[in-house]
């Protein structure tokens, strides 16, 4: 799995990247040579979607969201792997009827282009299952290590 994160880590740099250099394009398109480029915006929007949802994947991962822990952490260990499998089980039931919904959304937008670049929309809806199965990789991750007894923790970078 540290290969899959690690893949999907430069994908996210390189996409961050793309944001900066078209975001910076149009700054200086616009207010330096008064020419607006205007495929900059739809290329910066669809990388930050992109970004975000592999983000959310990889912070799902790393468990690097938001967690309120402190009445979790006073109970008893027993009880608190319970607790981390309802929530990784959670993970999975939620990111399957999401999956599921984005593949029908993804076909439902086989047809349709970015109305500047002309890219499948399909294209910048797939993120949505990309994310989707990632996140469902990395909840079942942890069933695993919960049931070989390794502890979950906040990996510190």
């Amino acid at each position: 799995m540290e290969r899959v994160e690690s893949i999907f880590k430069y994908i996210t740099v390189f996409l961050m990247g793309v944001i900066i250099v078209t975001v910076t394009l149009q700054i200086v398109a616009r207010e330096i040579i008064y020419f607006p480029v205007s495929w900059t915006q739809e290329v910066a929007k669809y990388s930050f979607i992109w970004m975000s949802l592999i983000g959310a994947a990889l912070g799902i991962r790393n468990l690097s969201h938001v967690s309120i822990d402190v009445i979790v952490n006073k109970l008893p260990p027993k009880i608190e792997k319970y607790i981390q499998y309802f929530i990784e089980v959670s993970i999975i039931l939620l990111m399957t009827v999401l999956l599921v919904q984005s593949f029908r959304f993804s076909l439902s937008a086989a047809g349709q282009t970015s109305p500047i670049i002309g890219v499948p929309m399909s294209v910048v809806y797939v993120a949505l299952i990309v994310f989707s199965i990632l996140s469902i990789l990395f909840a079942f991750e942890k069933i695993v290590k919960l049931n070989k007894g390794i502890s979950i923790e906040k990996e510190d970078e």
